[in-house]
């Protein structure tokens, strides 16, 4: 991701991007870029690590032991092996977030610094590199209390105040794996999906569900839909997305009612209606099943951190 943000390398991007060299060895980027494909992908140094805290937009990584990383609004990707990556895509064109590269020889000194302040925080790179080679050298994190809540944080930071706190949550997820935490899941031992036909019809069915949230649908409807058989398209699903179907479905529901939400233009039975749902109860279940807030209160919370980031810019002008 450095090298697709950085013009001069190579990247192919337009768009916001403001890049930050917060401590020595740690530089942080945030952005929201319309970006093209790459054409290679570049091998990373074996001590540099990079973190993807996406805001929106999604980016599909295709690695060479065949497995599909899928990274959506809310999550993080974690790359410190690109040797493994086949092809990086962008399904809906766009992508925004922060990136945060750790040259972990070149900020050994500064992360020891704040690891001080932090009250002796122990950090081990070699460990994190060790798990995630465990993990192919690239994983995705997502659906967790955390990563809601460094989400949430983010959106309404100055891009100044951004690049600084992407850093420090950064340096806690790196903690958090070296702490045995379970934010990360154990590898999987299955063999990866070898039918590339079954493969090629399951991302079919992905792009299918983003694009027509608004419409009820049901695995076999989708299966008979894309002229296969349930079982497989939910076994292949699996495989290439880390989640089962009708699990990603609802996550990618909630996620685009939670962005209508903060754009707060429609009312909350068009908020759900826009992404399947035909009982506002319903998706007033699923949405506080999610973000632990009903929309109502999440629309509120929303227009309350807007106001508050027009305060603060005020003041600082």
């Amino acid at each position: 991701m450095e090298t697709l943000l950085t013009p001069d390398a190579g990247g192919a991007l337009s768009g916001r991007i403001r890049w930050d060299e917060v401590m020595e060895g740690v530089r942080a980027c945030s952005f929201d870029c319309a970006l093209s494909d790459p054409a290679a992908i570049p091998v990373l140094d074996r001590l540099h690590f990079e973190l993807l805290f996406c805001l929106s937009g999604s980016l599909r990584l295709e690695r060479r032991d065949r497995r599909v990383l899928s990274l959506q609004e809310g999550s993080i990707l974690l790359v410190s092996d690109s040797s493994n990556i086949h092809r990086l895509s962008f399904p809906k064109g766009r992508l925004g977030g922060e990136l945060v590269t750790v040259d972990a020889a070149a900020a050994r000194e500064s992360l020891a610094r704040l690891c001080a302040l932090l009250g002796g925080l122990q950090l081990d790179t070699a460990q994190v590199r060790s798990l995630m080679q465990a993990h192919g050298g690239s994983a995705v994190i997502r659906d967790s209390a955390w990563t809601d809540a460094v989400s949430a944080a983010l959106r309404p930071l100055p891009a100044e105040d951004r690049a600084r706190y992407s850093v420090l949550k950064a340096t806690e997820l790196l903690y958090l794996l070296c702490s045995d935490n379970a934010l990360l899941p154990a590898p999987s031992s299955a063999p990866p999906y070898h039918d590339r036909y079954q493969a090629g019809i399951a991302q079919q069915v992905q792009e299918y569900m983003v694009a027509h949230l608004s419409e009820p649908m049901t695995i076999a409807q989708l299966a008979a839909r894309f002229h296969t058989s349930p079982t497989a398209l939910k076994d292949c699903f699996r495989q290439l997305y880390g989640r089962p179907l009708h699990q990603y479905l609802l996550e990618c529901r909630v996620q685009k009612a939670a962005a209508l939400l903060r754009e707060g233009r429609l009312p909350v039975t068009e908020v759900a209606a826009a992404v399947g749902y035909t009982s506002a109860s319903q998706f007033g279940v699923a949405f506080k099943r999610r973000f632990h807030l009903t929309p109502s209160q999440f629309r509120r919370l929303s227009r309350e951190e807007k106001n508050q980031n027009r305060v603060f810019l005020s003041k600082s002008e």
